[in-house]
């Protein structure tokens, strides 16, 4: 086919609650199928009462907002920038929220997860990954011909910089914005040897159609349990790996203002700490991405915020309500949802919060969810615990990036649970 900066469908995340309610979208009323997604929010629909089948995903609004800005004002008053990891969601009206709120770039994993954001109008894109197909390389040079267009991806290799060679081979005015990645040892890509980071940089110096614009890191692949000071220690050593690398791009390419980038969503704190120690003419960007939903028992243990007060903290905005279908042992509670439903690398769902049959408020809830099946989680109740078959039982995640993928559809509800807007995902 051929390769065009044209190529892209010209869609508005403002448009996608035109679309029309089907069964391609689980956990909706079967009365809404037909409907519009906007025509069904003119009904006021509730959660718990409005005939939603369970499970259902929800994104707390409140929380959601709160995060949002929280993370903004945050880099505000550090000084540095934000490009979060738009992986975690693949939702443009969420990314665009955080664009909103001064997201220097969006960051994805690769260029497919570019294509939809593309498709969508962002205009600056980092792509998290050395890049080694031809044809996805020669279309970013073509894109990157516009302006108004950055896309920005990794380079680690001399096998990395031969596909740059091959994709642009005859192609007139191409253009390659590029970060040198470093890695940690026993970690995943990226440069291990700062000697290394010189060759590379020696191997671009004199290929105009290459920019090299910082290097970047990712802090989260160092074996780090929780913030004890020997846990720290080794993912300060990672962060200061990455400043010399960066003095290194700085210096063979002559590069007055460099980027520093990392930051997953537990330690960003200490990256900024660490990164700043380069001085003047260094650019700190972090790329969190699960803290724009949060979540109740994986980031929330490790992350900076932890044990401040409300206004201060992120807040966890993704719940997942499944029901109670059996009672087939005194402790155990068997629910509608499994693996197809919650994510569960990280940790199991918490349940905390409960609506009994019948009814439609919520209370305080905790419990155990021992472990679940593709389709069935095993809610073991405690002594004096019960629930009921037909209660709703709501529960937090561990860890956001794989939940969200299981839904092309999540609803936005107040805290009083009505629904107010949908969120259109694109795994």
């Amino acid at each position: 086919m051929p390769y065009s900066s044209k190529m892209h469908q010209k869609m508005n995340a403002s448009s996608l609650n035109d679309l029309t309610i089907s069964s391609l979208f689980k956990g909706l009323p079967i009365a809404a199928q037909g409907k519009t997604f906007n025509e069904f929010l003119e009904t006021k629909p509730n959660l718990f009462t409005s005939d939603f089948q369970f499970p259902v995903a929800v994104i707390r609004q409140s929380a959601l907002a709160n995060n949002l800005d929280r993370m903004k004002s945050y880099c505000a008053d550090k000084g540095v920038d934000f490009s979060p990891h738009v992986k975690t969601t693949m939702s443009p009206q969420i990314a665009q929220m955080q664009v909103d709120r001064g997201a220097w770039a969006i960051t994805v994993a690769n260029y497919y997860q570019a294509n939809v954001f593309l498709d969508f109008g962002f205009k600056r894109i980092l792509i998290a990954n050395e890049i080694l197909d031809i044809p996805a390389i020669r279309q970013i040079a073509i894109e990157n011909r516009d302006p108004n267009m950055q896309i920005i991806f990794y380079l680690e290799s001399q096998e990395g910089l031969r596909a740059i060679e091959a994709g642009l081979k005859d192609l007139v005015d191409a253009r390659l914005y590029l970060f040198l990645e470093v890695g940690a040892d026993g970690g995943r890509a990226g440069i291990r040897n700062l000697n290394d980071v010189k060759s590379m940089a020696q191997s671009i110096k004199n290929d105009s159609r290459l920019s090299v614009l910082g290097v970047s890191g990712f802090e989260g692949i160092v074996p780090v349990k929780d913030r004890s000071s020997q846990g720290l220690a080794d993912l300060r050593k990672f962060c200061e790996k990455v400043v010399a690398a960066g003095r290194i791009v700085s210096d063979e390419l002559s590069i007055s203002d460099i980027i520093l980038t990392a930051g997953g969503s537990a330690y960003f704190d200490i990256v900024i700490e660490e990164f700043s120690k380069y001085g003047s003419g260094s650019h700190i960007i972090i790329r969190s991405g699960g803290y724009v939903v949060h979540d109740h028992g994986g980031y929330e243990l490790t992350y900076p915020f932890a044990g401040a007060q409300e206004k201060e903290r992120f807040l966890p905005a993704i719940e997942l309500w499944a029901r109670v279908i059996s009672r087939p042992e005194p402790n155990l509670g068997i629910l509608n949802l499994g693996k197809r439903d919650i994510g569960n690398d990280v940790g199991e769902p918490i349940p905390v919060k409960r609506i009994k049959s019948g009814e439609s408020k919520s209370e305080t809830f905790s419990g155990l969810v021992d472990h679940l099946n593709d389709q069935h989680g095993y809610l073991v109740l405690g002594p004096g615990q019960e629930v009921g078959v037909g209660d709703v039982i709501g529960m937090g995640i561990c860890h956001p990036c794989t939940t969200f993928d299981k839904w092309r559809l999540i609803p936005v509800v107040n805290d009083a649970y009505d629904v107010v807007d949908f969120v259109h995902t694109f795994f």
